[in-house]
């Protein structure tokens, strides 16, 4: 199986992804470690971060979470004044930061790209024509140097598994949990063959999938969709995603208006 996108164009989708997938990191002294990846989102004219859940069990001081001034390089700063939604269900691994610091906002506007819910889509109901890519910051490739945290932006095609794995550690949400393979080695969207790293640090990062484009003129914008969040991995084995009905269903504990745009959104996508 392969991806139907030249050299050319696998570049324009990485750089995109790239503008709008951040690191989570969390600062400790003089140093700073990622321990989680996320999305930027405008949704109702209010700006998000979709991650995971279970990034909260590691960081109980939500002030020294901090990203990078832009995706290449910067300055870190803090997020300000957030607020942080998690499910009522601890097994629905995905959270809601929602940023309310107008300077951070402002900030992230400048020097990163926001999705809106015309970047989402149901994941294809047939697995087979589902060909997806996971977006985030692996620990293992992250590190520090004279003063800097630098880390590789991994983007890795897979493919989506038919069936739920056997020996599951955590119970199968039916409707919500999708798998991929996520064997000893994978292949980036330019087509080369890369030994795959933990996944540690990716978690909180979209799942995209290519999607058949009606527009006459190709674009990176338009030729993939988000349509899971990353939770846990079995290295050389699976990466484990919650599709978005997720994020709609933590949605509903916030705000009903939220909810129904996501859902709207979610009911227009198409299920091939």
């Amino acid at each position: 199986m392969s991806i139907d996108v030249n050299e050319s164009q696998a570049d324009l989708i990485s750089q995109f992804v790239l503008s709008v997938t951040i690191p989570i990191l969390h600062e400790i002294e003089h140093s700073a470690a990622v321990v989680a990846t996320g999305t930027l989102f405008k949704i109702a004219e209010r700006s998000f971060i979709i991650t995971v859940r279970h990034l909260f069990d590691q960081v109980s001081d939500l002030t020294l979470l901090a990203y990078p001034e832009n995706p290449r390089k910067g300055r870190l700063h803090n997020f300000g004044h957030i607020k942080v939604y998690t499910p009522d269900d601890a097994k629905i691994d995905v959270a809601v930061i929602e940023l309310h610091d107008p300077e951070a906002v402002a900030r992230l506007e400048a020097g990163w790209q926001f999705l809106t819910l015309e970047n989402v889509a149901s994941p294809s109901a047939n697995p087979a024509n589902g060909a997806v890519f996971v977006a985030g910051y692996p620990v293992a490739l992250t590190g520090e140097s004279n003063g800097w945290t630098h880390g590789s932006f991994l983007t890795a095609y897979t493919q989506r598994l038919a069936d739920v794995p056997a020996d599951l550690q955590e119970p199968y949400i039916e409707g919500l949990d999708f798998f991929f393979d996520y064997g000893h080695e994978a292949q980036a969207l330019d087509g080369r063959s890369i030994s795959t790293p933990n996944l540690e640090g990716v978690s909180g990062g979209s799942v995209w999938e290519f999607v058949q484009s009606e527009s006459i003129v190709w674009s990176a914008v338009h030729s993939v969709r988000v349509v899971g969040i990353q939770s846990s991995f079995r290295h050389y084995d699976f990466t484990r995603a919650k599709n978005w009905w997720a994020v709609a269903q933590l949605l509903e504990q916030v705000d009903e208006r939220l909810a129904s745009e996501v859902r709207a959104s979610l009911n227009r996508s198409p299920s091939v």
